[in-house]
This record gives C-alpha cells, structure tokens and sequence, in this order.
C-alpha cells in the first residue's frame, strides 16, 4: 500500500445519482498527490510526500525522512524535493 502526501486546494463536488452519492474532490494539487502514491511503486517504498509537507513537520518527524529524489511532476511548473518516511508505523511519535 502505498500513500502519496502534499498540500494544496482542492474543490469538492458531489457525484453520482439518487440512489448514492460520493464525494469527489478536483485540483491540480489532488492530481499531485495521485501521482506520488503511484510512485511508491516506482521508488519501492510506502510514503512520498513533497517538500510543502516536509516543512511543515516537526524535527522528530523530519529525522525520520530521507531525500528520494528532486522530481518535475506532471502539472507542477518547478521541480520539487520528494521524500520518503523511513519507519514502521507502529514507531512513529505520538
């Protein structure tokens, strides 16, 4: 399994018919975090996350981060810093 994180705006919008209704949200930056969560598979580990995430975090959780690479990501119009959370979950600080 593999999760895909950054930040941004997003749109939300209702789909679907009487019967069921789902919720579907649109943004180029919801596009960005797709594309990170299929490069898990590229990069062969469970959690990219950009450098607008990697910021925000705290000293402990940024030692637990390793640089993978500096990506252009399709839609983004500047190359950003992806990174990977090098732990098992059950570690991770409270």
């Amino acid at each position: 399994m593999g999760f895909g994180l950054h930040l941004g705006w997003s749109i939300e919008g209702l789909i679907g018919s009487h019967h069921k209704v789902d919720a579907s949200y649109l943004s180029p930056h919801v596009g960005l975090s797709a594309q990170l969560e299929a490069g898990t598979k590229i990069f062969g580990c469970n959690w990219l996350l950009t450098e607008v995430i990697f910021d925000l975090m705290s000293n402990a959780f940024k030692s637990l981060c390793r640089l993978v690479d500096i990506c252009m990501i399709k839609g983004c119009d500047k190359a950003l810093r992806v990174y990977t959370l090098e732990t098992q979950v059950e570690n991770l600080p409270k």
